[in-house]
């Protein structure tokens, strides 16, 4: 067979995504050999927590040396059968772990055996880029080489939105007239610039000429969209089925409302199907709820069909199994005349029933922190416009694997690697201006006029303009403060492959109770080390207790993207004598774009907490940390340790505080982040 130099593009390409892809899964085998994990763990005193959306069963573990962490994919096997899902909590204390899964496994299902090897996921993921390379034509081929910047796309601007909202500003309007007049549209939206509200408009639009799939890497981000996507369609649309979420019952910020689980419920209820349920139960005894909660259809049927090979009953295992192969055609024919299809790329990858389907748009949130395998599977579903929002300046993918074809195919954004952004000479140059395939949202609604000017110099060219409304917003008298750690000689402990630092620690603790008694309730400590963030949460509940702030949330820069504080605090940790390779760019190329984010979450104040003249000695002098240093102190104030006394307020530091920093966020409950 003649190949054509596009499909030689299609070919190398994808055989470039599996080649990453086979490095990612040894590395991450490698990783879960180091935390105990590589063979499944026999867990007992299983029982439901809770069956509100999700079904999270309850478990005992075998031993506190295993590191099972929140959000660890997870495989459950037990007697009653086997569900997918996620660690929701882990307490080291108690040995309980509590997993959130989408099949029924019994009230009390006892012992079962865990796999923690996500692997199965990126395998799934293998297996659906083979069947395109060896069945391009089965594929939507051409909407990969175009997305990919393989083949050039059509560019255009559309006359006019057909149904203009009059919430977007200029830019937002200039980029949904692109988006609808090109075949592929890259939306840069930097921190703060309503790129999700963008989305939602977006989507209503383009839903107009067919269905629509929206999606992204996270949970939260499909949640945010889902909720746009509502606003600019209508309650009513979600509610006839035409808007489905797939996977929020399994997601903590999810509207359940909008799951497959719901619009299943609401094809079911009342039906043949539902009163075949009902019998089945009636006849053997069992309630339509749980723990005083009523359990879907669905959740119902895999009950059914436990008690059934509990019983060894032939007759009703028949009956059960029929009950749910009926619930699935009911699912997969929801899924098929929904008009808006929203899921993570992940299960686009595991579901067979979201594989099958065809779209005539496709619209990627958080598209620059996308590995590109994931996206060239979603391609291939779509046939007509692509869209992706992002930002490359914010964080990429994470990989495990330092492996040449991984860093090129898994860590690698698409900004890049469709030539929206060139960094060939090692320095990020910016798309132009009159760039047709990349629209620049530039009005930011979230930062203080003096946060913004100092996140736009250093990574937006000075190109981030502040909102009308963000410039007559009530401002603090010091928007950016550096507490330096130096008089105080901090150390820094290296352990469990991270650091801490027990000085910051106490000087972070200061200011938090300061904040606190203050009125400021929407905090956010945010620093590179995942030891320093359980350090700082530990001491903040022996310490502070309830006298922490009440929106107080601790994480790592990575955990944090995607959310924004009235007050970020900033903790370095480093300090002297030893070297740090992760707050020096030439060897941490990522460490700009996680600044870049741990500044830009900060709505009214940011503070720096590091020692100025030991960054000075150990990074090298146009270190950007160094630049950040200087500017913060040039545009703010410099706090020494040994002014963090009893005395301190927080208006001593920014002045008055209004009622919007203290208030904004922390006191609408603000969920903490997973």
């Amino acid at each position: 067979m003649i190949q054509t130099a596009t499909s030689r593009e299609l070919d190398d390409l994808l055989a470039g995504c599996l080649q990453g892809l086979d490095e990612e899964i040894l590395a991450v085998r490698d990783q879960l050999a180091a935390r105990g994990l590589s063979e499944p763990v026999r867990v007992s005193d299983g029982r439901v927590a809770d069956t509100a959306g999700a079904i999270v069963y309850e478990w005992r573990l075998p031993s506190a040396r295993l590191d099972v962490r929140p959000n660890d994919a997870v495989r459950v096997r037990c007697d009653a059968g086997e569900a997918a899902g996620f660690v929701t909590a882990v307490s080291r204390e108690t040995l309980r772990l509590r997993t959130a899964v989408s099949e029924w496994l019994g009230a009390g299902p006892g012992v079962a055996s865990l796999e923690f090897d996500p692997t199965w996921l990126l395998g799934s993921l293998r297996g659906r880029l083979e069947a395109i390379r060896e069945a391009p034509s089965r594929h939507h081929a051409a909407t990969i080489l175009r997305l990919f910047g393989r083949t050039m796309p059509k560019l255009g601007v559309a006359e006019t939105p057909r149904a203009p909202s009059p919430e977007l500003n200029p830019a937002q309007r200039e980029a949904l007239l692109r988006l609808l007049g090109s075949e592929v549209q890259f939306v840069w939206g930097p921190p703060g610039t309503g790129k999700t509200r963008l989305l939602g408009q977006a989507v209503a639009e383009l839903v107009r000429d067919g269905k629509v799939l929206v999606t992204a890497v996270t949970n939260g981000a499909v949640d945010e969209a889902a909720g746009r996507v509502v606003d600019a369609i209508g309650r009513a649309a979600a509610e006839a089925g035409r808007i489905v979420r797939v996977g929020a019952e399994l997601s903590r910020t999810g509207d359940p409302g909008l799951s497959l689980e719901a619009a299943l419920e609401r094809r079911v209820r009342g039906g043949r199907l539902a009163l075949s349920i009902r019998e089945m139960e009636r006849e053997l005894g069992i309630r339509t709820s749980d723990r005083g909660r009523e359990l879907s259809h669905r959740a119902r049927a895999y009950r059914l069909l436990a008690l059934a090979r509990e019983r060894g009953d032939p007759e009703m295992l028949d009956d059960a199994a029929r009950l749910l192969r009926d619930l699935q055609l009911r699912a997969i024919l929801t899924l098929r005349e929904a008009d808006v299809v929203l899921t993570t790329l992940a299960r686009l990858a595991l579901w067979d029933e979201l594989v099958a389907l065809r779209f005539d748009s496709l619209v990627i949130d958080e598209a620059s922190a996308a590995p590109l395998p994931y996206l060239a599977l979603a391609a291939a579903r779509t046939a007509g416009r692509t869209v992706a929002f992002g930002d490359f300046q914010q964080l990429p993918a994470v990989v495990v694997s330092r492996g040449e074809a991984a860093a090129r195919w898994m860590s690698r954004d698409l900004f890049r690697e469709a030539g929206v952004v060139d960094d060939t000479s090692g320095r990020i140059g910016l798309p132009s201006r009159r760039d047709r395939l990349c629209a620049m949202l530039d009005e930011q609604y979230r930062m203080s006029p003096t946060i913004c000017r100092l996140v736009s110099e250093m990574f937006y060219g000075g190109r981030l303009r502040d909102a009308p409304e963000v410039a007559g917003r009530p401002q603090l008298a010091c928007p950016l403060v550096i507490v330096d750690s130096e008089d105080r000689r901090p150390t820094v402990e290296r352990a469990e492959g991270s650091r801490a630092n027990a000085t910051h620690i106490g000087l972070v603790l200061r200011l938090l109770e300061a904040l606190a008694g203050s009125g400021i309730a929407d905090v956010a400590v945010v620093t590179p080390y995942r030891l320093q963030v359980r350090r700082l949460a530990e001491a903040v509940r022996a310490q502070l207790g309830d006298v922490a702030p009440r929106g107080l949330e601790i994480a790592t820069i990575h955990r944090f993207q995607g959310r924004e504080k009235s007050i970020v605090v900033f903790d370095t940790v480093d300090a002297p004598p030893g070297r740090s390779w992760f707050l020096h760019e030439g060897r941490n190329p990522d460490l700009p774009r996680l600044v870049n984010v741990a500044l830009s979450r900060a709505r009214h104040g940011l503070v720096l907490v590091g020692t100025i003249a030991g960054l000075r000695q150990t990074l090298p002098p146009d270190a950007l940390i160094n630049h950040l240093v200087a500017r913060v102190a040039a545009q703010g104030a410099v706090v020494r340790a040994a002014e963090l006394g009893d005395s301190l307020s927080a208006r001593s530091l920014w002045g008055p505080v209004s009622p919007a920093a203290r208030l904004e966020h922390g006191d609408r409950g603000d969920e903490p982040i997973p």
